[in-house]
Protein backbone atom coordinates (compact mmCIF):
# COMPACT_ATOMS: atom_id res chain seq x y z
CA UNK A 1 0.00 0.00 0.00
CA UNK A 2 1.13 3.35 -1.03
CA UNK A 3 -0.68 5.70 1.64
CA UNK A 4 -0.53 9.58 0.44
CA UNK A 5 -0.45 11.89 3.79
CA UNK A 6 -0.31 15.30 4.83
CA UNK A 7 2.93 16.49 6.22
CA UNK A 8 3.78 15.40 9.84
CA UNK A 9 -0.02 14.35 10.19
CA UNK A 10 1.20 10.98 11.97
CA UNK A 11 4.61 9.43 13.31
CA UNK A 12 5.70 6.89 11.18
CA UNK A 13 7.79 3.68 11.94
CA UNK A 14 11.42 3.88 10.45
CA UNK A 15 11.25 1.46 8.26
CA UNK A 16 8.43 3.15 6.11
CA UNK A 17 10.02 4.53 3.13
CA UNK A 18 8.52 7.98 2.50
CA UNK A 19 8.73 10.03 -0.29
CA UNK A 20 7.61 13.32 -0.26
CA UNK A 21 5.58 15.30 -3.16
CA UNK A 22 3.28 18.29 -3.67
CA UNK A 23 0.00 16.54 -5.08
CA UNK A 24 -1.05 19.98 -6.72
CA UNK A 25 1.98 20.01 -8.76
CA UNK A 26 2.17 18.52 -12.19
CA UNK A 27 5.21 18.39 -12.46
CA UNK A 28 6.11 17.06 -8.60
CA UNK A 29 3.82 13.95 -9.58
CA UNK A 30 5.37 13.26 -12.63
CA UNK A 31 8.82 12.66 -10.83
CA UNK A 32 7.01 10.89 -7.95
CA UNK A 33 5.83 8.42 -10.73
CA UNK A 34 9.15 7.82 -11.72
CA UNK A 35 9.83 6.81 -7.94
CA UNK A 36 6.78 5.09 -6.52
CA UNK A 37 6.22 1.24 -7.07
CA UNK A 38 4.27 -0.15 -9.67
CA UNK A 39 0.65 0.02 -8.09
CA UNK A 40 -3.05 -1.15 -9.79
CA UNK A 41 -5.72 0.99 -7.69
CA UNK A 42 -5.96 4.54 -6.50
CA UNK A 43 -8.34 5.18 -3.66
CA UNK A 44 -8.21 9.20 -3.36
CA UNK A 45 -9.78 10.56 0.00
CA UNK A 46 -8.42 13.71 -0.45
CA UNK A 47 -10.30 16.72 0.36
CA UNK A 48 -9.75 20.37 0.84
CA UNK A 49 -9.10 21.55 4.58
CA UNK A 50 -10.70 25.46 3.79
CA UNK A 51 -13.45 25.34 1.42
CA UNK A 52 -11.70 28.76 -0.16
CA UNK A 53 -11.56 28.77 -3.62
CA UNK A 54 -8.33 28.34 -4.56
CA UNK A 55 -8.02 25.58 -1.63
CA UNK A 56 -10.94 23.75 -3.34
CA UNK A 57 -9.87 24.08 -6.84
CA UNK A 58 -6.18 23.11 -5.74
CA UNK A 59 -7.68 20.32 -3.92
CA UNK A 60 -10.70 18.60 -5.00
CA UNK A 61 -9.77 19.40 -9.21
CA UNK A 62 -6.26 19.56 -9.52
CA UNK A 63 -4.70 17.27 -7.28
CA UNK A 64 -7.49 14.80 -7.82
CA UNK A 65 -6.27 15.28 -11.77
CA UNK A 66 -2.82 14.37 -11.23
CA UNK A 67 -3.72 11.30 -9.19
CA UNK A 68 -5.55 10.35 -12.63
CA UNK A 69 -3.05 11.39 -14.66
CA UNK A 70 -0.40 9.22 -12.63
CA UNK A 71 -3.06 6.48 -12.89
CA UNK A 72 -3.26 6.67 -16.80
CA UNK A 73 1.04 6.15 -16.53
CA UNK A 74 0.68 3.53 -14.70
CA UNK A 75 -2.54 1.80 -16.28
CA UNK A 76 -4.20 1.15 -13.35
CA UNK A 77 -7.22 -1.04 -13.00
CA UNK A 78 -9.80 1.59 -11.43
CA UNK A 79 -9.99 4.89 -9.82
CA UNK A 80 -12.41 5.05 -6.39
CA UNK A 81 -13.16 8.56 -5.84
CA UNK A 82 -14.54 9.43 -2.49
CA UNK A 83 -17.04 12.59 -3.40
CA UNK A 84 -19.88 13.87 -1.37
CA UNK A 85 -23.32 13.60 -1.19
CA UNK A 86 -23.53 17.48 -0.85
CA UNK A 87 -22.95 17.96 -4.57
CA UNK A 88 -26.18 16.84 -5.55
CA UNK A 89 -27.75 20.27 -5.47
CA UNK A 90 -24.54 22.74 -5.18
CA UNK A 91 -24.00 26.06 -4.44
CA UNK A 92 -20.53 26.53 -3.11
CA UNK A 93 -17.22 26.66 -4.52
CA UNK A 94 -15.80 23.09 -3.51
CA UNK A 95 -18.57 21.33 -4.68
CA UNK A 96 -18.42 22.79 -8.12
CA UNK A 97 -14.55 21.33 -8.19
CA UNK A 98 -15.61 18.10 -6.72
CA UNK A 99 -18.02 17.49 -9.65
CA UNK A 100 -15.69 19.20 -12.26
CA UNK A 101 -13.63 16.15 -11.51
CA UNK A 102 -16.25 13.83 -11.07
CA UNK A 103 -17.36 15.27 -14.92
CA UNK A 104 -13.37 14.48 -15.78
CA UNK A 105 -12.94 11.29 -14.38
CA UNK A 106 -15.99 9.75 -15.66
CA UNK A 107 -15.28 10.34 -19.60
CA UNK A 108 -11.65 8.74 -18.80
CA UNK A 109 -11.16 5.87 -20.26
CA UNK A 110 -10.12 4.66 -16.38
CA UNK A 111 -12.57 2.65 -14.82
CA UNK A 112 -14.09 4.41 -11.91
CA UNK A 113 -16.54 3.98 -8.73
CA UNK A 114 -17.52 7.79 -7.19
CA UNK A 115 -18.64 7.04 -3.81
CA UNK A 116 -20.61 10.01 -2.14
CA UNK A 117 -21.21 9.48 1.51
CA UNK A 118 -23.55 10.86 3.85
CA UNK A 119 -22.32 12.65 6.99
CA UNK A 120 -19.42 11.42 9.38
CA UNK A 121 -19.80 11.14 13.10
CA UNK A 122 -16.40 13.43 13.82
CA UNK A 123 -18.45 15.94 11.79
CA UNK A 124 -21.90 15.74 13.63
CA UNK A 125 -19.70 15.62 17.22
CA UNK A 126 -18.16 18.90 18.09
CA UNK A 127 -21.11 19.87 20.91
CA UNK A 128 -19.85 17.30 22.69
CA UNK A 129 -17.57 18.59 24.71
CA UNK A 130 -19.51 21.47 25.03
CA UNK A 131 -21.98 20.08 26.02
CA UNK A 132 -19.99 17.66 28.92
CA UNK A 133 -19.33 21.18 30.22
CA UNK A 134 -22.85 22.28 30.83
CA UNK A 135 -23.40 24.42 27.66
CA UNK A 136 -26.18 24.29 25.57
CA UNK A 137 -26.15 22.40 22.19
CA UNK A 138 -26.35 25.03 19.07
CA UNK A 139 -28.39 23.91 16.50
CA UNK A 140 -30.53 25.88 13.35
CA UNK A 141 -34.02 27.47 13.15
CA UNK A 142 -35.97 24.53 14.52
CA UNK A 143 -33.58 21.99 14.87
CA UNK A 144 -35.56 19.89 12.63
CA UNK A 145 -34.99 21.20 8.71
CA UNK A 146 -32.17 19.01 8.00
CA UNK A 147 -31.46 15.59 8.41
CA UNK A 148 -28.67 12.72 7.88
CA UNK A 149 -27.77 9.13 7.79
CA UNK A 150 -24.35 9.64 9.25
CA UNK A 151 -21.87 6.81 8.81
CA UNK A 152 -18.49 5.99 10.54
CA UNK A 153 -15.16 5.98 9.30
CA UNK A 154 -14.47 2.30 9.92
CA UNK A 155 -18.16 1.21 7.97
CA UNK A 156 -16.88 4.19 5.23
CA UNK A 157 -13.51 2.38 5.03
CA UNK A 158 -14.99 -1.02 5.01
CA UNK A 159 -17.17 -0.27 1.90
CA UNK A 160 -14.53 1.66 0.17
CA UNK A 161 -12.50 -1.37 0.28
CA UNK A 162 -15.38 -3.68 -1.04
CA UNK A 163 -15.85 -1.36 -4.25
CA UNK A 164 -11.74 -2.62 -5.40
CA UNK A 165 -12.55 -4.96 -8.19
CA UNK A 166 -16.38 -5.24 -7.63
CA UNK A 167 -17.89 -5.34 -11.08
CA UNK A 168 -21.40 -4.25 -9.71
CA UNK A 169 -19.81 -1.04 -8.58
CA UNK A 170 -17.79 0.03 -11.67
CA UNK A 171 -18.33 2.71 -13.43
CA UNK A 172 -20.68 4.11 -11.22
CA UNK A 173 -21.69 6.88 -8.53
CA UNK A 174 -23.17 5.21 -5.32
CA UNK A 175 -24.64 7.64 -2.52
CA UNK A 176 -24.02 5.97 1.22
CA UNK A 177 -24.95 6.29 4.68
CA UNK A 178 -24.98 4.41 7.98
CA UNK A 179 -27.46 2.86 9.96
CA UNK A 180 -30.43 4.63 10.14
CA UNK A 181 -33.14 5.57 10.45
CA UNK A 182 -32.14 9.26 9.32
CA UNK A 183 -31.79 12.11 12.49
CA UNK A 184 -31.97 15.93 13.28
CA UNK A 185 -29.61 17.89 14.96
CA UNK A 186 -32.45 18.51 17.66
CA UNK A 187 -32.40 14.41 17.77
CA UNK A 188 -28.70 14.98 18.36
CA UNK A 189 -28.70 17.13 21.11
CA UNK A 190 -31.59 15.53 23.04
CA UNK A 191 -29.76 11.74 22.31
CA UNK A 192 -26.61 13.78 24.10
CA UNK A 193 -28.10 15.07 26.64
CA UNK A 194 -29.84 11.78 27.48
CA UNK A 195 -26.97 9.69 27.54
CA UNK A 196 -25.03 12.33 30.14
CA UNK A 197 -28.42 12.19 31.99
CA UNK A 198 -28.45 16.18 31.97
CA UNK A 199 -31.45 17.95 31.69
CA UNK A 200 -31.56 19.39 27.78
CA UNK A 201 -30.28 22.94 26.93
CA UNK A 202 -30.75 23.96 23.40
CA UNK A 203 -30.03 27.74 21.73
CA UNK A 204 -31.30 28.12 18.07
CA UNK A 205 -29.14 30.06 15.67
CA UNK A 206 -31.36 31.76 12.46
CA UNK A 207 -29.74 30.56 9.51
CA UNK A 208 -30.68 33.79 7.84
CA UNK A 209 -27.59 35.17 9.55
CA UNK A 210 -25.37 33.52 7.02
CA UNK A 211 -27.31 35.16 4.05
CA UNK A 212 -27.03 38.50 5.69
CA UNK A 213 -23.44 38.19 6.62
CA UNK A 214 -22.86 36.98 2.84
CA UNK A 215 -24.79 39.62 1.72
CA UNK A 216 -23.04 42.55 3.22
CA UNK A 217 -19.45 41.46 2.79
CA UNK A 218 -20.66 40.97 -1.14
CA UNK A 219 -19.25 44.76 -1.94
CA UNK A 220 -15.80 43.61 -0.46
CA UNK A 221 -15.21 40.34 -2.38
CA UNK A 222 -14.54 42.72 -5.42
CA UNK A 223 -11.11 43.70 -3.68
CA UNK A 224 -10.17 40.87 -1.58
CA UNK A 225 -9.71 37.27 -2.25
CA UNK A 226 -9.74 37.50 1.70
CA UNK A 227 -13.12 38.38 1.73
CA UNK A 228 -14.37 36.21 -1.30
CA UNK A 229 -13.13 33.00 0.76
CA UNK A 230 -15.21 34.67 3.95
CA UNK A 231 -18.07 34.73 1.86
CA UNK A 232 -17.18 30.99 0.64
CA UNK A 233 -17.26 29.88 4.41
CA UNK A 234 -20.31 31.71 5.50
CA UNK A 235 -22.21 29.47 2.31
CA UNK A 236 -20.82 26.30 3.10
CA UNK A 237 -21.92 27.04 6.63
CA UNK A 238 -25.44 28.19 5.68
CA UNK A 239 -25.73 24.98 3.10
CA UNK A 240 -25.06 22.77 6.12
CA UNK A 241 -27.92 24.73 8.23
CA UNK A 242 -30.50 24.14 5.77
CA UNK A 243 -29.52 21.64 3.59
CA UNK A 244 -29.73 17.48 4.04
CA UNK A 245 -27.22 15.24 3.96
CA UNK A 246 -29.77 12.10 2.23
CA UNK A 247 -30.28 11.31 -1.70
CA UNK A 248 -32.20 13.74 -2.83
CA UNK A 249 -35.27 12.74 -4.79
CA UNK A 250 -35.47 14.81 -7.93
CA UNK A 251 -39.34 13.80 -8.52
CA UNK A 252 -40.23 14.70 -5.54
CA UNK A 253 -38.01 17.76 -5.44
CA UNK A 254 -36.95 16.61 -1.64
CA UNK A 255 -34.68 14.65 0.46
CA UNK A 256 -35.22 11.27 0.58
CA UNK A 257 -34.29 9.10 3.51
CA UNK A 258 -35.65 6.05 1.88
CA UNK A 259 -33.81 6.10 -1.28
CA UNK A 260 -30.37 6.52 0.97
CA UNK A 261 -28.37 3.97 1.02
CA UNK A 262 -27.28 2.39 4.23
CA UNK A 263 -24.28 0.42 5.27
CA UNK A 264 -22.28 -0.58 8.33
CA UNK A 265 -23.06 -1.44 11.86
CA UNK A 266 -21.77 1.15 13.85
CA UNK A 267 -24.15 3.81 15.18
CA UNK A 268 -24.00 7.68 15.94
CA UNK A 269 -25.51 6.61 19.36
CA UNK A 270 -22.78 3.91 20.60
CA UNK A 271 -20.32 6.77 19.27
CA UNK A 272 -21.19 9.56 21.09
CA UNK A 273 -20.79 7.07 24.49
CA UNK A 274 -17.69 6.28 23.32
CA UNK A 275 -16.24 10.44 23.46
CA UNK A 276 -18.41 11.48 26.31
CA UNK A 277 -16.57 8.83 28.78
CA UNK A 278 -13.42 9.33 27.12
CA UNK A 279 -10.14 11.82 28.06
CA UNK A 280 -9.25 12.68 24.64
CA UNK A 281 -12.03 14.43 23.27
CA UNK A 282 -10.15 17.13 21.29
CA UNK A 283 -7.98 14.36 19.58
CA UNK A 284 -10.65 12.21 18.47
CA UNK A 285 -12.36 15.12 16.86
CA UNK A 286 -9.29 17.01 15.33
CA UNK A 287 -10.52 19.56 11.95
CA UNK A 288 -13.62 17.46 12.04
CA UNK A 289 -15.42 20.21 13.94
CA UNK A 290 -18.30 21.45 12.70
CA UNK A 291 -19.16 24.37 15.73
Amino acid sequence: VICLIRQNSVPLPKHIKVYQVDITNTHEMMDFNKKCPQFNVIISCIGSRTGGIHDAWSVEYKANNNLLKLGYARAIDQFILLSAICVQRPKCEFQYAKLAFEKFLIESRINHTIIRPTSFYKSLSGQVKKVKAGKNFIYFDNGKTTACKPISEPDLANYICECINSKPRLNKILPIGGKGPAITPLEMGKMLFEIMNKKPKFLSIPSKLFLLGEKAITPLTYFSIKFKNTQQFLKIANYYATESMLVYNEKTNRYDEGLTPEYGKDTLECHYKKLIFSDSIDDELGDHKLF
